[in-house]
């Protein structure tokens, strides 16, 4: 598995590609995974699966949303110590990541979507 992290906003049928935030797609995983679990929110669940994609979560309107004011409210370094500590990860790589994410959460605008693959 390569776990290469993709990211792109999609604006009117265009796809703009932005950094993976030199993180791999596991540290989002472990993201998308909290996420999940700690506010009940199911990121993934309107995604597009295809063969190629192991991973994949859209974020659009209100469900962005949420997510920005949940990464907004909390401390990012402890919340990536937490996230880190789960998965076996470095807590520098999954603040960086949650960082990464948050930048791009607020990119998300009417019309607007964030759709990350793993592949």
């Amino acid at each position: 598995m390569s776990q290469i992290a993709s990211f792109y906003l999609l604006k009117d049928s265009r796809w703009q590609e932005l950094s993976d935030g030199d993180c791999s797609g596991e540290v989002y995983m472990a993201i998308w995974d909290w996420f999940e679990s700690e506010l009940e929110l199911d990121v993934r669940f309107y995604a597009p699966q295809t063969e190629e994609v192991l991973d994949c979560v859209l974020l659009e309107g209100k469900l962005a949303g949420k997510l920005l004011t949940a990464l907004e409210e909390r401390n990012l370094l402890v919340l990536a110590a937490e996230i880190a500590a789960d998965w076996d990860l470095l807590a520098e790589t999954v603040q960086s990541g949650l960082e990464t994410l948050r930048s791009y959460l607020d990119l998300v605008q009417d019309g607007t979507a964030l759709l990350y693959e793993m592949t």
